[in-house]
């Protein structure tokens, strides 16, 4: 797999009031009667992959709205880096290093891959339209910098060869890669995945794995969503569980593997 050289992550050079870079407490939401997630808390450490299970309809996706902000909460606090977010419409704070996937996974069909990957870089001077007019050698500039990152993203994808294609044309395994190769683009410091592995063939579930562990030790945490436990427990330090909207256990693999509720609400035990 070719090595991807990413950015260093501004928290990795300044003191930290918390070990953690997300810190969720008491968060609801209700639609109509039904409470899809009650006084729901969950924390991430940095540099982390943490683990979010629990059975269908356990609130998962939506926990994962209301941390991104996808969905207001009805009550709640989330921090994020060490400050409150949760009042910032979702595109701030994607602006802020805080980046998710869906579980379909979210593609421009009828751009090429490539065109894809240009659309996940931020804060571009020629979004701004004076500078269109008086900065045009330093948009060129940037826009070369930026087809050189994502070509390099995407070779350590193995999806290179695909950078002229629609993207519209790959298999889905494919396009969840197009979507977590994007969020690079960002320069995150932490992203959220909703289920990388459904709907996705053995071996590149064992790529998509080789993938997150390789940008965790270059800096990014990882919160993921996944009903395979056999991928959630090979590379999680931390698992949360969520059962009918609230938290039912946290701990390590091991403990989670052994946790009687767990195995009760969501192993069937």
């Amino acid at each position: 797999m070719t090595s991807l050289s990413i950015e260093p992550m501004e928290q990795q050079n300044r003191s930290r009031l918390s070990d953690s870079i997300l810190m969720a407490n008491n968060l609801s939401k209700s639609f109509g009667g039904l409470k899809a997630v009650n006084n729901a808390s969950i924390e991430v450490k940095y540099n982390s992959i943490t683990g979010l299970i629990g059975p269908n309809g356990a609130g998962k996706s939506t926990l994962f709205n209301l941390l991104s902000n996808f969905l207001k909460a009805d009550t709640g606090k989330v921090l994020f880096d060490g400050k409150p977010i949760e009042n910032l419409n979702p595109h701030q704070i994607a602006r802020q290093g805080f980046i998710r996937t869906f579980q379909v996974a979210r593609v421009l069909s009828r751009l090429t891959v490539l065109e894809n990957m240009l659309l996940g870089r931020q804060n571009q001077t020629g979004e701004n339209l004076l500078s269109v007019i008086v900065n045009q050698g330093k948009i060129r500039q940037e826009e070369k910098e930026n087809r050189a990152k994502a070509m390099n993203i995407l070779e350590s994808v193995g999806l290179a060869e695909k950078a002229y294609d629609y993207a519209g044309a790959l298999s889905g395994g494919q396009r969840k890669l197009l979507e977590m190769a994007r969020t690079l683009m960002t320069n995150p410091k932490l992203i959220l995945l909703d289920e990388p592995a459904a709907g996705v063939n053995p071996t590149l579930i064992n790529q998509i794995c080789e993938h997150i562990v390789n940008w965790n030790q270059q800096g990014i945490s990882f919160l993921i969503i996944e009903h395979n436990m056999d991928m959630i427990m090979s590379l999680c330090s931390h698992v949360w569980v969520l059962a009918e909207g609230t938290n039912l256990a946290d701990g390590t693999p091991d403990k989670i593997q052994s946790d009687e509720r767990v195995l009760e609400a969501y192993l069937g035990g």
